[in-house]
């Protein structure tokens, strides 16, 4: 009879711990997954400000009070969609330019990368600077 209780309560303890062990994983897997939904969003974001980066001249752009946003961008690719939006923050002339006339304009771009799964988001903020007659 003792023989009996003990391994009842031994298999009890077992269960328990069984049981246990399966909810850590399930929701170790589940933050493993939002992490690679995280770095997805912030590959998109990041694949927006490279493109505005790569167009070079953004064209007419109103102040930060009011930026030109472009329509959203869906890349299959990374499994989701940025949008971005550009300001212009001013002109200033670049320490070390040998032209000092000739101006630097300043610009500010925000990306949001949003994945398509768990609508993961990632949002930067980066400033770049065009200088000369390609500026404003």
């Amino acid at each position: 009879g003792a023989a009996l209780s003990i391994s009842l309560m031994l298999r009890m303890v077992l269960t328990v711990l069984a049981i246990s062990t399966m909810r850590t994983a399930s929701l170790e897997l589940l933050m493993a997954g939002n992490a690679q939904y995280r770095e997805s969003a912030f590959r998109l974001a990041q694949s927006g400000i490279d493109a505005v980066i790569r167009r070079g001249d953004p064209g007419a752009v109103g102040d930060c009070t009011a930026p030109v946003a472009d329509p959203a961008v869906v890349v299959p690719e990374l499994g989701g969609r940025y949008a971005t939006t550009i300001c212009y923050r001013g002109e200033s002339i670049t320490p070390g330019n040998s032209f000092p006339l000739i101006p630097t304009y300043n610009y500010e771009v925000t990306s949001t990368g949003t994945t398509a799964q768990r609508d993961a988001r990632s949002r930067l903020v980066q400033g770049y600077a065009l200088t000369g007659a390609t500026g404003r």
